[in-house]
Parts: C-alpha cells; sequence; structure tokens
C-alpha cells in the first residue's frame, strides 16, 4: 500500500511539472496594440510595434480604433482575454473623456492594469497667429475681461484643447467662446483667417509651425518650460494655478485581472523598448520626455491623481455631456 500511494504521488508530481512544461510561454501569439489614434499620426505607436516585434518574438500589431471619445478603443481592451495580448495605448484622453462624459461604458481605473508610462510632460500650446494683435498671455487675458464672451477659441468639443482653454480663461477671470472643430489642427485655417482668436494644440502639431513662423506660442500648458521654446512661459507661471499644468501623457494598460507576472515582463518589455534610439527620437520630435522606469503600481497611482485632477478641471469648465 505504501509503494502505491508514493507511486501515486510522483505520478501526480510528474503530471503537475508535465503540465507546467506545456504551459505556452508568454507571449504566445500575436499582440495587438489598440489605439484611438487614426492611421497617419500614431508614430510612436508603430515605432513601440516595431521594437517590441524584435524583442518579443512574436509580430505585435497597432489596431486603430479612433472616434468615440476613446471609447471604442478602451472597450476593445475591456473586452479582451487578461492575457496580456492585448494592450490599451493608454492616454491622458481616457481620463478627460470619461469626465466629461460619465456615461461612457469604461471605467478608466477599474477595467485596466497599469502596465508603464511610455511618455510623459508632454505640453500643449497656447498659440495665436503670427499677426495677431496678442503678443502675451496678459494681452490675451486683459482684452478677454474687457470683452466677455467675445474672444474666440477654437478645439474639438470636450477634448483637452476644449477644456485647456475653458479653465484658463476661468482661472484668468475671464470669459471667451468656443468654436467648435473635429480635431487637433482643424482651427488653423480658420485662425488665419482671424475667424477664432487663439488655440490650445499638442505640441507635434504646432512645434513646427512655431519653428517656420506661422504660429506665435504665448504658452505651454507642462510643469516646465518646453525646451524648443525656452522663451515661452508655462501658464502656471503667469496664473500661479497648478491646475493650469495640464500634460499630455500615454502609457500601456492591460485589461483588469492580467496575471501580475505578465504585467511585469510587459513592462520590463515596455522600459526597454523606450530606451531605443528610434523611439527616443520620436518621442523628442513631438517635444515630449521619456518616462522614467516607475513601477506599474506607480503609474497606477500617477493615473488616480491624473483623473482626479481632470474631474476638477472638467468641473471648473462646467462642460459636462450627460446632463
Amino acid at each position: 500500500m505504501k509503494r502505491l500511494i508514493t507511486l501515486f504521488g510522483a505520478m501526480v508530481l510528474q503530471a503537475g511539472a508535465g503540465s507546467l512544461q506545456a504551459a505556452d510561454p508568454f507571449p504566445s501569439k500575436p499582440m495587438h496594440l489598440v489605439t484611438a489614434l487614426p492611421a497617419g499620426v500614431d508614430a510612436y505607436v508603430r515605432v513601440l510595434a516595431n521594437t517590441l516585434t524584435g524583442q518579443l518574438g512574436q509580430s505585435v500589431v497597432v489596431d486603430n480604433r479612433p472616434g468615440g471619445a476613446w471609447a471604442p478603443a478602451a472597450r476593445a481592451v475591456t473586452g479582451a482575454a487578461p492575457d496580456g495580448h492585448t494592450l490599451l495605448v493608454y492616454s491622458v484622453v481616457i481620463l478627460i473623456s470619461k469626465n466629461v462624459q460619465p456615461s461612457l461604458a469604461y471605467d478608466p481605473i477599474a477595467d485596466f492594469a497599469p502596465v508603464a508610462k511610455i511618455y510623459g510632460d508632454g505640453a500643449s500650446v497656447l498659440y495665436v497667429s503670427p499677426t495677431s494683435r496678442f503678443k502675451t498671455v496678459q494681452d490675451l487675458i486683459a482684452v478677454a475681461k474687457a470683452n466677455p464672451g467675445k474672444v474666440t477659441h477654437g478645439g474639438s468639443f470636450g477634448t483637452s484643447s476644449h477644456l485647456q482653454a475653458a479653465s484658463f480663461l476661468a482661472i484668468a477671470g475671464a470669459r471667451g467662446f468656443h468654436v467648435p472643430f473635429r480635431g487637433p489642427g482643424d482651427d488653423l485655417p480658420a485662425l488665419f483667417r482671424g475667424d477664432i482668436d487663439f488655440s490650445f494644440t499638442v505640441t507635434t502639431v504646432t512645434l513646427p509651425l512655431i519653428a517656420s513662423g506661422k504660429l506665435r506660442a504665448l504658452a505651454v500648458t507642462s510643469g516646465n518650460r518646453v525646451k524648443a521654446l525656452p522663451d515661452v512661459p508655462t501658464l502656471r507661471e503667469v496664473l500661479n494655478n497648478d491646475l493650469l499644468i495640464q500634460e499630455n501623457w500615454t502609457g500601456f494598460a492591460a485589461p483588469a485581472k492580467t496575471p501580475r507576472e505578465v504585467v511585469m515582463r510587459l513592462h520590463a518589455e515596455t522600459q526597454k523598448a523606450i530606451a531605443d534610439p528610434a523611439m527616443l527620437k520620436v518621442i523628442d520630435s513631438g517635444g515630449n520626455l521619456p518616462a522614467g522606469n516607475e513601477s506599474p503600481e506607480q503609474f497606477g497611482q500617477f493615473i488616480q491623481r491624473e483623473y482626479d485632477k481632470w474631474r476638477e478641471v472638467v468641473k471648473l469648465s462646467g462642460l459636462k455631456l450627460d446632463q
């Protein structure tokens, strides 16, 4: 009997070892990077996909799902298996959209497992046309205060550009008028015609136009001045309010309940990919900074702080779609 028990125990251990050996290592199939960015303006995502393909030995495919306040991209990941093979290119826009429209069918905190930040400290630029009467932020504020609702600004409805303008005016004690446009840079023709007075857009769009003299930068929304615009102040400097530090950043998030060992593998591979020269070049060209080596838990804490901050920005702006 003892021999039978010993033999049975050995068989169980052997079967368990065999099943572990048979388990597929991660990644075991092609991976998908889901982004709400349309093809053509997703350069850094594609560079990351190529780099990760080489590192992981599996194809890493970019899955573009633009529009819908990022909800289609978010839902594609929340509905995926929590095995690390589907990642969301997680952006500050996820948090903004949910605060503006709480009915969106995703929870930006509970539905995702933070993996790693890709870049941060990115600024939007408060800009005017080169022929504008506004030479400084103070000029703009003075005219807006003297003419409530008359100074106009562009930007897509409910996006960061809209909220940046609305919160800037509110903190300055002024009131403007929002003219909606479809996407970043779509308001430029109207600005050049003089149909709108100012706007906010990310540095990836504005830096080349500022360098060529086609736009005049008045301020930036980052905590520190932008390297490419050393003489342009931050709005925080001008108005002394931390809510005006409204930076652009992005990272990876997996579906909630993704195993920790998979999250940590993805974190390590992402950190390695960020350090690749091709990736550093594309991050720098957009006026952004590569993220530091913060842990998934630290990234999650950062996301929560950003979510809380944008709730305050939305409240300040008075903008809500679910009313």
